[in-house]
């Protein structure tokens, strides 16, 4: 009889051995690659955002909603985008503009957060404007986190919930130490005419190295020279540590002030012009002296700046 070959036992297994081998050479290369495709996959979202936030400064005169308690309802770019909270520049406080083509919920996400947060719930609040823009409803929000998206809930005749991963540098909002609400000001004595309830950006000393969008826990913070890094990843115990998150391996991506978009590092989100009156050369910049045991563990990995 004619003997039929095989495979013996050790030659399937050094097959086996060298398609793991491979495999384990390929995946980490495979995974990069991945990375990459979806922070550049991130920034074509800011993009996005960038032509329509765009178009609306110029329709507007670089005018944007100011707000004095740091709540979503006065953050009018985030729902500029997601056209159904922007209101025209007229009386009807719920017309809702169609001419700035709202981003839709994929570009509202970077694609590394594309599952609802769990953080804390928010309160709700009413919207209001200045005399010529008005926006009216209700919400709540929960915050998000590296690989998730914070979540906006609308308490509205047409309620729906919103996953956004992105979120406004608060300042271009809140004036530092000079706050809207007239309550507010009579109890810190400020004197004289009230501050406009808007920023124009078109105004603004300085544009390019201001972040505006950026990937953030949260619909916006406030971050200081003076901040401490979170001590873990999505702690976030001050207005950085919103944005200081590891959602593009060591980076986040962020739309400026003069429409450029680009990848920030970890880091360099202390060396970065908030406002007219953050230190880029403060404590955690190479400039004020920051040393590397000063980091917090995961960060040291990092680039300095």
């Amino acid at each position: 009889m004619a003997r039929r070959k095989a495979f013996t036992l050790v030659e399937l297994l050094v097959v086996i051995a060298v398609i793991a081998l491979l495999l384990a050479i390929l995946l980490p290369a495979l995974e990069k690659a991945g990375r990459q495709a979806r922070a550049a996959a991130c920034q074509v979202n800011l993009r996005q955002w960038d032509t329509a936030l765009a178009t609306v400064a110029e329709d507007n005169e670089g005018r944007f909603l100011r707000d004095d308690s740091m709540r979503p309802v006065a953050m009018t770019p985030l729902w500029i985008l997601s056209g159904r909270c922007f209101g025209d520049w007229s009386d009807d406080r719920l017309h809702a503009s169609s001419q700035y083509h709202g981003i839709r919920t994929k570009g509202m996400l970077c694609p590394e957060a594309t599952m609802p947060g769990n953080g804390g719930t928010g309160g709700g609040a009413e919207g209001g404007g200045d005399g010529r823009l008005g926006i009216d409803y209700k919400y709540e929000t929960m915050g998000g986190a590296t690989a998730r998206a914070w979540v906006l809930t609308e308490i509205s005749p047409q309620q729906g919930v919103y996953c956004i991963s992105y979120g406004l540098n608060g300042w271009l909002f809140e004036r530092p130490g000079e706050p809207l609400d007239p309550l507010e000001r009579l109890r810190e004595g400020m004197k004289g005419p009230q501050p406009p309830s808007y920023t124009n950006i078109f105004l603004l000393r300085r544009t390019a190295g201001v972040p505006m969008l950026l990937d953030c826990m949260y619909y916006s913070a406030l971050p200081t020279d003076n901040d401490t890094p979170p001590m873990a990843p999505d702690y976030a115990a001050n207005g950085m540590g919103g944005f200081c998150m590891d959602r593009h391996s060591g980076h986040i991506n962020a739309l400026f002030l003069d429409w450029s978009v680009r990848r920030v590092g970890l880091k360099e989100l202390w060396t970065l012009k908030w406002h007219e009156n953050f230190n880029t050369t403060g404590p955690w910049t190479k400039a004020g002296g920051v040393t590397l045991n000063k980091w917090p563990p995961w960060m040291r990995g990092y680039k300095d700046y």
